[in-house]
């Protein structure tokens, strides 16, 4: 009598070449397909149902009036991409514009169950929007070893709200103005500024520090430290320095060829990054000395105008201004005019009407949540970008930004 043995899927799949285990695997690879597809298509009828509602919950929608009453209309949703990240395409309401979409995205976000909206333009009036299940401003990131070659590479400023890596050539013409409370991010800001320009060769840093620490002793030995003045001991010293850089403006630009009207930055004319750390400390400092001699003029006015002169003037022959503050009042900026003159601006941890007075009424519904901000969180406006919060990268302690001084800025020769 011949014994029959039948195997069980769990034997046959001992058998790494049995027919049996090869068919088994198949079949319950196309199951699961067929489930995960099932599972994508209710998925995205869900995500256009949420949709149509989000947009009309928060009126990024239009109502017409038809011979059946009156109908809602919401940007339709095209092709829908299961990430990550999940995306589809939007065609926009004629009238509409992705600053609209991009406006209410948080609360579109919410409905849909992520964290963030991206709008990105597409075609037309198509538009693609990525969801995003995580913030980005959520998470500290660290900054990497890096330093910039010349002022024409861009150096990090941080990461938007978007996910999206925000940076800026200071070979383009922008003087840049940092506010922001104490210990909310600003000088972390700025020593991973200046770590990332420290060994350009066509950079020099320079600048007025009454608190010592940005500028002064972390550049001694370098070719950036006889453009700096440092502590409150000499306050004289600061003007001094402010106008012997008016003094090289004006060399540049009395040599400026023919028909040039823009110097480009080389080794040997090297760009000059002026830092301004806390310079409304240096005009109480300056106001608080005593009267000058009849015929002489007051330091605080010497102070004013070469910084103002800095200000409009440096841009054509390589001079860009970078002014910290705790609060960017016109007087403390050296006037509503010299204020004018930052393109790229960046506001940590500030209350409303502050964040208002240097980014304009459009910040105006940022102000509240941003009174509160973690440190480290910005909002940032720059040309050709529209206004946006970012997360600037951590160097860490100030040891670290000492250190990298040291290891990466270029040595007096």
């Amino acid at each position: 009598m011949t014994a029959v043995t039948l195997l069980r899927p769990r034997d046959a799949a001992v058998t790494a070449d049995g027919w049996f285990a090869r068919l088994w695997r198949s079949w319950t690879a196309r199951r699961a397909r067929r489930e995960h597809e099932r599972e994508c298509l209710v998925f995205a009828e869900h995500l256009r149902y949420v949709w149509r509602d989000a947009c009309e919950g928060v009126g990024a929608c239009r109502m017409v009036d038809t011979a059946t009453g009156m109908t809602v209309r919401t940007p339709k949703i095209g092709r829908i991409v299961l990430g990550p990240p999940t995306s589809f395409l939007v065609e926009l309401i004629p009238g509409q514009e992705p600053q609209d979409i991009t406006r209410v995205g948080d609360r579109l976000a919410h409905s849909m169950c992520f964290e963030r909206l991206r709008v990105v333009p597409y075609a037309g009036r198509w538009v693609r929007i990525e969801l995003l299940a995580a913030d980005p401003l959520d998470e500290q990131f660290g900054l990497d070893r890096i330093s910039v070659r010349t002022c024409r590479e861009r150096v990090l400023l941080g990461v938007d709200e978007h996910g999206q890596e925000l940076h800026h050539a200071f070979a383009g013409a922008a003087h840049v103005a940092l506010q922001g409370q104490n210990g909310s991010g600003k000088s972390q800001f700025a020593y991973g500024l200046l770590s990332q320009l420290a060994g350009a060769d066509d950079v020099r840093i320079a600048g007025s520090d009454i608190t010592g620490l940005l500028l002064g002793r972390p550049f001694d030995g370098t070719v950036h430290r006889p453009w700096q003045m440092a502590g409150t001991a000499d306050i004289e010293g600061h003007a001094l320095l402010l106008e012997r850089l008016v003094a090289l403006m004006d060399e540049r630009l009395a040599a400026l060829p023919e028909r040039v009207d823009k110097l480009e930055p080389s080794p040997s004319m090297p760009l000059f990054v002026v830092v301004l750390e806390e310079f409304p400390g240096l005009l109480r400092a300056a106001g608080a000395l005593s009267k000058p001699a009849r015929g002489e003029r007051a330091v605080i006015d010497r102070i004013k105008s070469a910084n103002l002169r800095l200000l409009s003037e440096g841009r054509k022959v390589a001079f860009r201004v970078v002014t910290l503050a705790q609060r960017a009042e016109a007087e403390a900026l050296g006037g509503g005019f010299a204020r004018d003159q930052y393109a790229l601006r960046l506001s940590f941890r500030v209350p409303g009407d502050s964040l208002e007075m240097l980014h304009g009424p459009t910040a105006r519904e940022l102000g509240e949540r941003h009174g509160t901000a973690e440190p480290g969180i910005a909002v940032v406006s720059a040309p050709g970008h529209e206004l946006a919060r970012a997360r600037v990268p951590y160097l860490g302690e100030y040891a670290e930004y000492c250190d990298r001084i040291a290891t990466t800025a270029r040595k007096e020769p």
